[in-house]
């Protein structure tokens, strides 16, 4: 747990979609690792979103968490309700399972909006205090905003993450913020570490690192790597009717 909690020193993460790719990523020497939502749904053969059950995504969970004997933090995107206490429920049976951590965002995926940021303070409360009641006051929350997903506002994101902040958050996410400026400007507000997904413009974890930012994870990147990888040696074999390209 002592890998997920402490930042004295930044860190990359790593994210896995099922069992092989997580015993795949721990063989590569990471220290722990994460899940996508995204990888997760395709697999399924779904869109990300919640597209399943919490029944459905637990079962599917479930094997990935016994594949490797290091610390995984989840995503849990919303917390598949907008229930409060439906979703502290479904945090306190994946803290069960023995994960460090989980990737909450606000996001509500019946409007496609934003949540109103007093409603997802009061489920981060509320997470925050079922953890601690249930013995479980160590787990990592990473909140996750999608400021920068809708609007790209830093006023509005940085609002939002010192309420998330107050409300008992271990860490805030930002996917969608690649500006260096506003990721240092983010940095200096906060008190707890930001967490910075990979994207096309924003690959060097060093020059990240230099901004303030603690925490930088792959996301859906390594599995759409892998998908890609797939589809077009799976092409080539089709047109040439030769695979030396997999050799």
């Amino acid at each position: 747990m002592h890998i997920l909690l402490s930042f004295d020193q930044p860190f990359i993460l790593p994210n896995a979609w099922d069992p092989l790719s997580a015993r795949l990523l721990a063989q590569a020497g990471f220290c722990a690792i994460a899940t996508t939502s995204w990888g997760m749904a395709q697999a399924r053969g779904q869109e990300d979103g919640e597209q399943c059950s919490f029944e459905e995504f637990l079962n599917q969970l479930k094997p990935i968490i016994n594949a490797v004997n290091i610390p995984i933090s989840i995503d849990i995107e919303s917390g598949y309700s907008n229930d409060v206490n439906a979703i502290c429920q479904h945090v306190l049976a994946l803290a069960e399972l023995g994960i460090v951590g989980i990737n909450i965002e606000d996001s509500d995926k019946v409007t496609g909006r934003l949540r109103p940021q007093e409603q997802q303070v009061a489920i981060l409360t509320a997470i925050k205090n079922t953890l601690n009641r249930h013995g479980f006051s160590q787990l990592f929350i990473n909140a996750r905003t999608d400021c920068f997903l809708q609007a790209a506002q830093i006023t509005a994101t940085i609002t939002r993450a010192l309420a998330y902040q107050a409300a008992g958050a271990d860490g805030i996410f930002i996917p969608g913020l690649t500006d260096l400026a506003a990721i240092q400007q983010i940095t200096t507000s906060l008190n707890v570490p930001l967490n910075i997904m990979a994207d096309d413009s924003v690959s060097n974890s060093r020059m990240l690192f230099a901004q303030g930012v603690q925490r930088f994870s792959l996301g859906n990147t390594l599995f759409d790597a892998t998908k890609s990888f797939i589809l077009t040696a799976g092409c080539t074999f089709k047109c040439t009717k030769n695979c030396d390209h997999l050799f």
